[in-house]
């Protein structure tokens, strides 16, 4: 059975890929580019653009699922998740201020407070037990 911690991080994690999906779609249909050219070669098909989001949000489900897992074994395996969280949170945060017409600067606040927030807890997750 997958624990609370694992499915809370899962949720996040799909969370964020939904937004950072259709902040994408909307940002590109609004005339912004898109810097990553895998992405941006399939803004012209709707169905691929969101089929493969939705492959790779399945396949970062997996890792995070696996590396709650594998924490038990290695207290390493516990950064993982917050790690892909947080990569999936930065470019939701830049395209919400960029749709919101502001700089890309102010995007580093809330990333700035989800890294605090990692780091914070990083403490508690290197010198806690691991579960055996």
């Amino acid at each position: 059975m997958v624990e609370t911690k694992g499915k809370v991080y899962s949720v996040v994690f799909l969370a964020f890929s939904f937004l950072d999906a259709l902040t994408t779609w909307v940002g590109a249909h609004k005339g912004f580019s898109e810097t990553n050219p895998i992405v941006a070669s399939r803004l012209s098909d709707p169905g691929l653009f969101f089929g493969s989001f939705a492959f790779f949000t399945v396949l970062g489900l997996l890792v995070i699922l696996v590396s709650g897992y594998m924490s038990r074994f290695s207290r390493v395996f516990g950064y993982l998740s917050p790690l892909f969280i947080l990569l999936k949170a930065l470019p939701v945060f830049n395209n919400v201020y960029l749709l919101a017409g502001r700089s890309v600067i102010f995007a580093s606040l809330p990333v700035g407070f989800l890294l605090l927030s990692l780091v914070r807890n990083s403490g508690k997750l290197l010198f806690s037990p691991t579960k055996s």
